[in-house]
């Protein structure tokens, strides 16, 4: 086992949030333990202590390589996605020298995690999104799909491949109709609906493409209620189109396009947690948040505390305490329980708030985090007209 020291700047800590990692000074002292919630007096009071850099240990089966070669590796997947994704027919050739590049990302994955997020952060700006989106969608399955811990490294080389030509159908569709600003109508949709079908067919016919391949590419806009692009029963679908899937939507969402602008890593990871029984099964979603949200929000939380949350119960929360071992399982403060009765809602508040621990609930979990401000101020005029809050 191979540790390693990494640098955190204090500006990267946050009032009502937390690291996963114990941080230490320079000379080793430790500065917070893992996961204690942070006020902004605390973070002053470490600044004016220990200065503006701290450092945690990350352990693992690992050894640390130049960020350059990652960085070498990223600008050689562009090319070939440039190539591929501009060709009219696409070569078993360029598929293979792909595979290549795939291999090393997938090995280098091994010992570069951070700087592999870290230079996709560095490269959101760039204007040439289906390439980039193509290339960071493969590197962020590839990374989860390693964390997930359940699959062969042939298949974690096939689902980078799959999330790599994810979108080739793309290349098929009018580009004015891509980078249309506004909203599309009924008819445009169903033409942006037929890319996986379209880059299925440019796969189908190259030789010794993998299946896994395939999948990723056709499935990967399937959802948990089954009302995907094609409607297919979502217990049904093997799970690398899910990979795929995720990561697209992520990258998505963090990337500015010409009709909207990128959102906060904390946004996306949030609107991640809210796709939980609509776009994926709760499990899949749990994996991304405790194994891959961390590196990508450089392991800190990405909710705070006294954020509000829904549970699949249909009950409003309020968050107290992070999560301990799982994020998506913190102590939190039940209010009350919503009751649909066909487009009717109503609200039914409990005589007093109910202190719950998530991770020893058998029932409960969480299923939603609200970010919507209007939705929070009017949440808190209730809670307060009852004392609660």
């Amino acid at each position: 086992m191979v540790s390693r020291k990494i640098k955190v700047d204090l500006g990267y800590l946050r009032p009502n949030n937390s690291f996963i990692y114990p941080l230490y000074s320079k000379n080793g002292e430790m500065v917070l333990e893992a996961r204690t919630v942070l006020t902004a007096e605390k973070i002053v009071q470490i600044g004016e202590k220990y200065g503006s850099t701290l450092y945690y240990t990350d352990t693992g089966e690992r050894a640390v390589i130049p960020a350059y070669r990652m960085k070498i590796a990223y600008n050689k997947s562009r090319e070939i996605m440039e190539e591929i994704l501009n060709t009219e027919k696409l070569s078993r050739t360029s598929l293979r020298d792909a595979e290549k590049v795939v291999e090393e990302i997938v090995n280098d994955l091994n010992t570069s995690d951070i700087e592999a997020v870290d230079l996709l952060k560095d490269l959101k700006s760039h204007d040439e999104y289906l390439y980039n989106h193509s290339v960071n969608v493969g590197i962020l399955a590839a990374l989860f799909a390693k964390k997930r811990a359940t699959f062969t490294l042939d298949e974690i080389k096939y689902i980078t491949l799959g999330s790599y030509l994810h979108d080739i159908g793309s290349t098929r569709i009018d580009k004015q109709l891509l980078n249309k600003e506004g909203k599309l109508n009924i008819t445009e949709v169903q033409k942006m609906k037929r890319h996986p079908q379209l880059g299925y067919e440019i796969l189908k016919n190259i030789e010794r493409v993998s299946p896994i391949v395939l999948q990723s590419v056709l499935f990967h806009h399937e959802k948990f209620n089954n009302r995907g692009y094609y409607g297919l029963p979502y217990e049904n679908l093997p799970d690398f189109p899910k990979i795929v899937s995720i990561c697209d939507i992520y990258d998505a969402l963090t990337s500015k396009r010409p009709f909207r602008d990128a959102v906060s890593i904390e946004y996306a990871l949030k609107a991640i947690v809210n796709t939980i029984d609509v776009h994926f099964d709760y499990d899949i979603i749990s994996d991304f948040i405790n194994k891959v949200a961390p590196i990508l929000n450089h392991s800190q939380s990405f909710y705070t505390k006294n954020d509000f949350c829904e549970l699949n119960t249909q009950e409003l929360a309020m968050i107290r305490d992070l999560g301990q071992k799982d994020y998506l399982k913190p102590r939190v403060t039940v209010f009350c329980k919503f009751v649909r009765d066909g487009n009717r809602l109503s609200v039914n508040f409990y005589q007093k708030p109910i202190q719950v621990d998530l991770d020893g609930d058998n029932e409960r979990r969480m299923s939603k985090i609200i970010s919507n401000e209007a939705q929070i101020a009017a949440i808190k005029k209730k809670l307060e007209e009852r004392d609660f809050f």
